[in-house]
């Protein structure tokens, strides 16, 4: 047990042990203080605790609940996996061992103990984070849903309440022209550089602590699909064969742009995304069909079909073969063009590019941006009239042969709503990124720096 308190220390002044955080609900006693017993929350930091779950798999979290308690919150991370462990642990921390079953119970305990006012987590589709939204709506705690920015990078997403279709943004063009005019000018935008390579080093810690540390959360179960020593299978071959896909792909690029052919992309999501598992019907493989056969069907004959694999694909499934058996059968073979690798800024912004199709990928805002016009086949916020063509507004087969222009207007006004509620500069991994979104979620959050205080 010494071994387990070092990772697992009770933060000073809650003293949660390690009997109350395994499998066992928080103590009877702790549910004296009901939520219709607590007082509403202030507005000062001291009336404020922050109860965080899952974060992005790096030391985000860690740093973003130091800087709330440097201004004056009470602040607990509950880590749930050996990678949680790694990184954030001590201070501040407190495990659930725990089943799913028993999650509920513990959590509910947990709220109505420590006074949580406000709730931070990544992701609002994982089982754990469902069921403790699903409580905090009950209570009238503010849930705020951090995920990837909708316009990257140099921006990560926080909402209150959720994302995509859970998303309390306008979801009409009359309701975003309003919401706009309320609204001043954003800040002038500010690059800030993410990097593939500190989140691929602190993606493999993570999933590193998840190994070492199995024995000491039996019952953890992650929210993808698929298991990282599966994952592991797809992503080692993939990482030795970089160098030579993205030459491949910018190879077939080249021989697509020199053809001068008009063409639409297709940007492929990952099989494990989140927003694809529950903003859409569509796996990966049955997005590939439905789009490959609406091509077939109704796309002009002279155009080609661009399908741009995701660049964190895990390999589990060989999309590019799947993609060429399908073109081959669909009878389009020799106009679909497949890349593993490279940029997809430089393919929208190719002027031969008359559209891009999408599942609900934010490279449908990054598309839109560049004044190309957008299909969108799952639920997304920027989905609706004068943005995304939706399946409610026209059928696939007609943007192929009609892609509807974006309202330049709505878009601007749009991304000033999204800069305004939706959006935090910064990122999840970068030095620079991280302290530009700490101090950003602050603000939002409305805690300021205190006198004194760094």
């Amino acid at each position: 047990m010494a071994q387990r308190a070092n990772f697992f220390p009770s933060p000073p002044g809650i003293g949660v042990s390690l009997r109350q955080a395994d499998a066992r609900p928080v103590p009877a006693e702790a549910d004296a203080t009901r939520s219709s017993a607590r007082p509403r929350p202030g507005t000062a930091p001291g009336d404020r605790s922050f109860l965080f779950l899952q974060g992005p798999q790096s030391r985000f979290f860690r740093r973003l609940g130091l800087a709330l308690v440097a201004r004056g919150a009470r602040v607990l991370k509950v880590n749930f996996c050996g990678g949680d462990v790694l990184h954030w642990h001590g201070e501040h921390t407190v495990a659930y061992r725990g089943s799913r079953l028993d999650w509920p119970t513990w959590a509910a305990a947990l709220l109505d103990r420590y006074q949580v006012t406000d709730i931070l987590l990544m992701g609002d589709k994982r089982p754990l984070h469902h069921d403790v939204i699903c409580l905090a709506n009950a209570r009238g705690l503010a849930v705020h849903v951090l995920e990837e920015g909708y316009l990257r990078p140099s921006y990560i997403t926080m909402e209150r309440g959720g994302v995509n279709s859970n998303s309390p943004l306008p979801d009409s063009p009359e309701a975003v022209r309003a919401a706009a005019a309320a609204l001043p000018e954003p800040e002038p935008y500010n690059f800030i550089p993410d990097s593939l390579r500190i989140r691929v080093r602190d993606t493999a810690k993570h999933h590193f602590g998840n190994a070492v540390l199995l024995s000491l959360f039996p019952h953890y179960h992650t929210h993808r699909p698929y298991c990282i020593a599966r994952e592991l299978v797809g992503w080692i071959p993939r990482y030795f064969t970089l160098s030579r896909r993205r030459r491949q792909a910018v190879s077939a690029a080249a021989d697509l742009f020199a053809a001068d052919v008009p063409f639409f992309l297709f940007p492929l999501q990952l099989d494990a995304d989140m927003q694809v598992r529950s903003y859409s019907h569509f796996g990966v493989l049955d997005s590939i069909m439905q789009v490959l056969s609406s091509f077939a069907a109704d796309a002009p004959p002279d155009t080609r079909l661009l399908v741009k694999n995701h660049p964190l694909d895990n390999g589990l499934i060989d999309l590019r073969r799947f993609v060429a058996n399908f073109a081959q059968a669909a009878g389009i073979a020799d106009r679909v063009v497949y890349v593993d690798g490279g940029p997809g800024k430089l393919l929208m912004e190719h002027p031969r590019c008359q559209g891009v199709v999408v599942v609900n990928s934010t490279m449908g805002l990054e598309a839109m941006a560049l004044s190309r016009p957008v299909y969108s086949l799952g639920r997304a916020p920027y989905a609706m009239p004068g943005l995304a063509v939706t399946p409610a507004e026209a059928e696939l087969g007609h943007f192929w042969q009609a892609p509807r222009p974006v309202d330049e207007s709505l878009l601007s006004d749009f991304i000033r709503v999204l800069r305004h509620h939706a959006l935090i500069a910064g990122n999840f991994y970068t030095a620079e990124g991280i302290d530009v979104a700490v101090n950003g979620i602050c603000r939002r959050l409305g805690l300021v720096v205190s006198e004194g205080r760094p």
